[in-house]
């Protein structure tokens, strides 16, 4: 498995990136507080990180002392965890970011059988640069030992071992085709079939532990489930929901009697139980109350505490999802391709957009369903994402009037910032322009049509762009469309053109298991989506390019190519219907 060259670095010793050097002592001058406590715990684990090399005797020179200490993990045991908040404060700690639950809808497909893979003492595989070890020091019963591996604790660990598993995710992803994605050492696998799955996890195993990996078995799931927990939430692609693990049920619940019991919170623990309810958000058919007016559901609880059984774990929610993209909660029994209505209302903010939609009766028509929002101001979609937030009084009390607004329908929302080159669809509407579409010229469509075939149908396209006669339009205005809504209905054609924007890649992939025919599907070259794998096993041929696209692609909003043109690389992928095998 060949590996780029910051790997080879990581992999050869991990240098810890100081912006400046830490300050260096003799051991013989450290207090008492900067020493780990004795106790017959912590005896039997620093004896058994002795034994494994992950602590060792270190030489009596000026060193770098924190204390170490123990916290519990999931299943009981403990991890230790090094006291290093001293020396964080001289290390770059760059931003970075995880995968999260929000990403997760969007890789499942309906009817997927799933698999994970943990890593047992994931930190500890990583090395530490031999001249880097005295700055991880401990004292410990008149001992002086240093970490010879990527500790706990450490502000920039976080970010450097999710470096090394995202690249052994997309070596995964190239060499087999696996559908994988990974939150630091947790790994998620999926597919379609059942063996094939089986064979994928296997595959997975044996290169882990090729590579030096320690598979923890006892947490690991190798046997295809059809629903598991990842990330605290258990996850059903066959009953299409998601629910709050009862581990995590039992967490928020500790932690809101807590602070009921205590009748105060410190502003940390305020946090803290705000991020637990931004979680409850996710999982709960019925929303919990805005996070940023926490003191306010304090207040109320302390008065009648006995409301707080809507926390209870006894009656777990659950939300039901017609789609990998609009979670649709007490939805009425409908088919999952059943098309209620459909109107785009445009607005000079999302409120105005909102309201103008309940004054034409859709709310109403729309009770106990899902709409869709896009904005393209970053400020609005945190607040109505997060329920409120705490720097814009007058910008709180207008997401409360729509929350307020969508409650009283039962309606289930869903808000989407689509960031970079492709954020145009929000950009154009908000400006109250004609939303752009990326249209491919005939003379290089007439390529790939000599090479595959004439398709009968163009899925995603409107009366100024598509390619051939017989088109879907999202336009319901369109009345040239065959019918509009392209995922409204199972795709049965001997050829299709399907060149959707690229925020709907996955939603595609995952509409063509209920799908037969061949579809020539138009996408981005992006080598590292969680999407491409699906994509290459579904392929009939190897894709085909489409460079010099300043020449070949146009906006129909403009006229024009679209901003930094030369830099998108296209590619037609030839791919077949049905479920994977």
């Amino acid at each position: 498995m060949r590996a780029p060259e910051i790997i080879i670095k990581l992999i050869q010793g991990y240098r810890i990136p100081f912006f400046q050097k830490p300050p260096l002592v003799y051991p013989n001058v450290i207090k008492n507080p900067f020493q780990t406590p004795v106790s017959e715990v912590m005896s039997g684990i620093v004896q058994d990180m002795k034994k494994q090399g992950i602590l060792k005797v270190a030489p009596n020179a000026p060193s770098f002392i924190s204390p170490l200490f123990l916290v519990p993990k999931s299943d009981g045991s403990l991890r230790p965890i090094f006291n290093l908040r001293a020396l964080n404060e001289y290390v770059i700690a760059k931003p970075f970011h995880l995968i999260n639950i929000n990403r997760i809808p969007d890789f499942l497909q309906h009817q997927d059988w799933m698999c994970k893979v943990d890593l047992s003492q994931a930190y500890f595989h990583l090395q530490i640069k031999e001249s880097q070890r005295r700055f991880l020091r401990i004292i410990y019963n008149q001992e002086l030992l240093e970490m010879t591996c990527l500790p706990f604790g450490l502000s920039s660990a976080p970010r450097t071992f999710s470096i090394l598993t995202n690249w052994l995710a997309q070596s995964l992803r190239e060499k087999y085709n696996i559908r994988i994605l990974v939150y630091l050492d947790d790994f998620l696998i999926a597919h379609q079939n059942v063996c094939t799955l089986q064979e994928h996890v296997e595959l997975a195993v044996k290169t882990l532990q090729k590579l030096g990996w320690r598979i923890n078995f006892e947490k690991s799931i190798i046997c295809p489930q059809k629903s598991i927990t990842y990330l605290g939430v258990l996850w059903d692609p066959w009953k299409k929901s998601k629910i709050s693990s009862e581990r995590k049920n039992c967490h928020v619940n500790q932690k809101i009697k807590s602070c009921l019991r205590k009748k105060k919170a410190k502003l940390k623990g305020i946090a803290e139980r705000s991020r637990c309810l931004e979680f409850c958000q996710f999982c709960c058919s019925k929303r919990p109350a805005p996070s940023s007016k926490l003191i306010n559901v304090y207040e109320h609880c302390i008065k009648a505490p006995t409301e707080d059984a809507h926390l209870t774990r006894r009656s777990p929610a659950r939300v039901e999802v017609v789609d990998s993209q609009l979670p649709v909660v007490d939805a009425p029994t409908l088919p999952a391709t059943k098309k209620l209505f459909s109107y785009r209302c445009i607005g000079p903010s999302v409120e105005s957009t909102i309201e103008q939609y309940g004054s034409l009766g859709h709310l109403e028509r729309g009770r106990a369903s899902s709409i869709l929002i896009q904005s393209d101001n970053k400020t609005a979609v945190a607040h109505l994402r997060k329920e409120g937030g705490t720097k814009s009084k007058p910008l709180m009390e207008i997401t409360y009037k729509i929350l307020n607004l969508l409650d009283r329908h039962q309606i289930h929302f869903s808000i989407h910032y689509i960031p970079g080159k492709h954020n145009n669809h929000a950009d154009h509407l908000s400006c109250h322009r004609h939303p752009p579409e990326w249209h491919l010229l005939p003379s290089c469509v007439e390529t790939v049509f000599a090479k595959w075939g004439t398709p009968v149908i163009d899925l995603f396209a409107s009366k100024m762009a598509h390619v051939v006669y017989n088109y879907v339009s999202r336009d319901v205005k369109d009345t040239q469309a065959l019918f509009h809504d392209a995922f409204s209905t199972p795709w049965n054609y001997p050829l299709a053109w399907v060149f959707p924007p690229p925020f709907l890649v996955p939603k595609v992939l995952a509409h063509l298991n209920q799908s037969t025919g061949i579809f020539l599907l138009v996408v981005p070259r992006w080598e590292k989506v969680f999407w491409r794998a699906d994509l290459k096993v579904r392929a009939l041929a190897a894709p085909m390019s489409l460079k010099n696209l300043q020449n070949h692609l146009v906006d129909t909003s403009t006229g024009h190519p679209p901003p930094n043109v030369e830099n998108i690389i296209l590619e037609v992928w030839k791919c077949g219907g049905g479920p994977r095998r």
